[in-house]
């Protein structure tokens, strides 16, 4: 097995290459930027094979030539633009392009050589964030993306549909919701980073944060994000052709930062009221919204996460130790 991984320099990207190689496949990194230089280090002492490659997922040819010359077998997509409102103000045109243009033409090279599998990397923002608090999310569920970045991943998943009726494709979106976790960082494509960094950003600063409410999820560790997309990579076959990815473990930032403020005693958290001096943490719009379904996923190939609040709590305190707080900027958030 070849594996293709593109937008292999972002925060998802890094995550996927790193479980891959670390179980020994061959995998081809694409992005639009070289990767860190900790992940080039780090992955270098991974048994697998890792090439890197440096394009634009909007151009069909030069993707053919890479699956066809590292005689790829399955390809994982997870390029996109992750846009809030600014940037669509500005940079709509682009957001579409790399979003749907990208997917449409990685999909195409892979159809064209003949991929196996072909694994996209979809969102739970397609349901919309006035979904009531708390609500399980199954795939069925309306559909009301709130922006460009929804609208290109619930319409990627009806273009990969037509092309894999069209081709024969084996295709299979996997839908994320909240992730967090190692190798989160500044790409200049991800405008909002999750509330985990920006709450991290400041323990680290010895800076006070402030919260409008705790912020309830079933937030999902990249381990684990990254272990159920490649799972539906390796998968010899699939009952459905869309899953969403939530978790069972439902806690929120609020929990966290109590951790955090445990760990780090120059770090204070408030939770409502007025935030003073405090620095706010982004919780994604006025509303907690509804929960990321499971159920699908676990009962055709296990579960979607084996990380609580905990573990998820210490893998990441001692990941981010071991790595000099790889992803932050000095005092920033």
């Amino acid at each position: 097995m070849s594996i293709l991984v593109t937008g292999a320099s972002g925060f998802l990207g890094l995550n996927i290459l790193e479980q891959l190689l670390a179980e020994g496949e061959s995998v081809v990194a694409v992005a639009d930027k070289p990767l860190p230089l900790l992940a080039t280090s780090v992955f270098s002492e991974l048994p697998g094979r890792l090439t890197e490659a440096v394009c634009d997922v909007r151009q069909e040819d030069p993707i053919r030539r890479l699956i066809a010359g590292e005689q790829v077998t399955h390809v994982l997509h997870a390029a996109a633009i992750t846009s809030n409102v600014a940037r669509e103000r500005t940079e709509s045109g682009r957001v579409v392009s790399v979003n749907l243009g990208g997917l449409a033409a990685v999909a195409a090279a892979s159809a064209a050589e003949g991929v196996e599998r072909f694994v996209f990397v979809s969102s739970n923002a397609i349901f919309g964030g006035a979904t009531p608090d708390y609500v399980m999310l199954d795939e069925d569920y309306p559909k009301d993306p709130g922006n460009l970045y929804a609208l290109t991943k619930w319409q990627g998943e009806m273009i990969l549909d037509k092309i894999g009726a069209a081709t024969g494709l084996d295709w299979v979106a996997g839908r994320l919701a909240g992730v967090f976790g190692p190798w989160e960082h500044r790409t200049g494509i991800r405008d909002t980073m999750n509330p985990v960094f920006q709450a991290n950003g400041l323990a680290f600063a010895g800076r006070p944060a402030w919260l409008p409410r705790p912020g309830h999820s079933n937030w999902h560790f990249s381990r684990d994000a990254a272990a159920s997309l490649i799972t539906l990579l390796r998968a010899p076959a699939h009952r459905h052709a869309v899953y969403n990815l939530g978790t069972p473990y439902l806690w929120s930032i609020g929990d966290w930062c109590e951790r955090l403020a445990a760990l780090f005693p120059d770090f204070s958290i408030a939770i409502g009221g007025d935030p003073g001096e405090a620095t706010e943490i982004n919780l994604y719009g006025d509303h907690d919204g509804g929960v990321l379904s499971w159920e699908r996923f676990t009962e055709e190939f296990g579960p979607t996460g084996l990380y609580d609040l905990d573990a998820a709590f210490a893998h990441l305190m001692e990941w981010q130790a071991r790595h000099q707080r790889f992803g932050f900027e000095e005092g920033g958030a």
